[in-house]
């Protein structure tokens, strides 16, 4: 196997977003700046130069784009798990809405006269359980805070 043979088949297998887009886009300076100048020195430092600028941009735009996409895709699941719950279930999470908060305590959610069974269902889907407070003094509950934002939105 030749140098160009490696060097390609490298190239071809890389999988990192912005190494590949570099590559792809200092390849087409280079090429463009030799078709221009006829001069492959100054279209292998054009290449070169250009690599890292755009390695570090488009790294960048990929890992923008792949938090904006998991954001999205886990707001979907707990719209999706909202949606299946029960009005009970509902009833408890609109609670916490209420009260301004993915956490209440005990004392808190006695008072509400919230239906038991339905705090009960929300604990064995595991949307809701038991905490501790910060200092350590209380327990409480405590809601998924990707439901309790569906939640808002859903009050509003």
């Amino acid at each position: 196997m030749n140098t160009i043979d490696k060097w390609a088949e490298r190239v071809y297998s890389e999988t990192d977003f912005g190494r590949s887009v570099a590559t792809s886009v200092a390849g087409v300076i280079g090429l463009a700046v030799y078709l221009v100048f006829g001069d492959w020195v100054i279209a292998a430092f054009a290449s070169i130069i250009t690599f890292p600028i755009v390695r570090l941009i488009a790294a960048g735009f990929h890992e923008k784009a792949t938090r904006h996409a998991k954001r999205r895709i886990e707001r979907e699941e707990a719209e999706q798990i909202y949606d299946r719950l029960s009005k009970g279930e509902k009833e408890v999470v609109q609670a916490f809405v209420k009260a301004g908060g993915t956490a209440l305590t005990w004392s808190q959610v006695n008072s509400l006269s919230l239906p038991a069974p339905a705090v009960e269902s929300l604990i064995q889907r595991e949307i809701l359980w038991t905490s501790m407070t910060a200092d350590g003094m209380r327990e409480t509950f405590a809601l998924d805070s990707a439901v309790f934002d569906v939640g808002q939105d859903k009050a509003e």
